[in-house]
């Protein structure tokens, strides 16, 4: 069963805020009710807006999925994947990695318990080809960021024997299911859910004498 849906009110703010918000109402109704049973109408209603006024700022449904997704991967590059580039260090920047992938998820969770533009990215079905490709083109760079992380880590001896491609997927796999089952409203706060992540992370990926001064 999806979780019911909390109002969603528009901001008075400039207009790349009213985008945004615009975006997260649209995205958490596709959770709830599905791509295809949601219309325009339906995010008008959620935002608190006329539909004319969602499409002064979106010329169509398609559309406003494929820049949910930008927006998605923009939030993910600009706070997730640029800080952690600047880390030269591959253990410590697979730390940052894991680290502010979680916090962005937790920090954007509604009081129902999920993100809905990180769970809204994975969902490319009604996109077009084009639009597909260039979200697989951004989503393809962020794991490659990640599997060279783990090369870095293979190849100075911390990383278990391991098939680095596996291991990134299956990093990122358990990075984004967080999304699934995360509440604010649960036992574990943010940090304490990143602590959990890591733990089960470096365990699994590193050798027991790497990351030991890190746990």
């Amino acid at each position: 069963m999806r979780p019911t849906r909390t109002p969603f009110t528009l901001s008075d703010s400039d207009e790349p805020d009213r985008l945004n918000d615009i975006y997260r109402a649209a995205a958490q109704l596709i959770c709830e009710k599905g791509y295809d049973a949601t219309s325009m109408n339906d995010i008008a209603e959620a935002v608190g807006i006329t539909k004319a006024g969602v499409y002064h700022h979106i010329p169509g449904k398609k559309d406003l999925l494929y820049r949910i997704m930008n927006f998605g991967m923009d939030s993910l590059e600009e706070e997730v994947i640029n800080p952690s580039r600047a880390v030269d260090d591959p253990e410590q920047r697979l730390r940052t990695i894991v680290t502010k992938h979680v916090h962005l998820i937790t920090s954007r969770s509604t009081s129902h318990g999920y993100n809905p533009v990180t769970i809204v990215v994975e969902e490319t079905a009604g996109l077009t080809p084009a639009h597909r490709r260039k979200i697989d083109q951004r989503k393809r760079g962020y794991v490659d960021f990640i599997r060279d992380t783990l090369k870095q880590l293979q190849d100075g001896g911390k990383l278990r024997e391991l098939d680095v491609t596996a291991a990134a997927f299956s990093l990122l796999g358990m990075i984004l299911w967080v999304s699934r089952w995360y509440s604010p409203e649960g036992r574990l706060n943010p940090d304490q859910v990143t602590d959990e992540i890591l733990k089960i992370a470096f365990g699994g990926l590193l050798r027991p004498s790497a990351g030991s001064n890190q746990q």
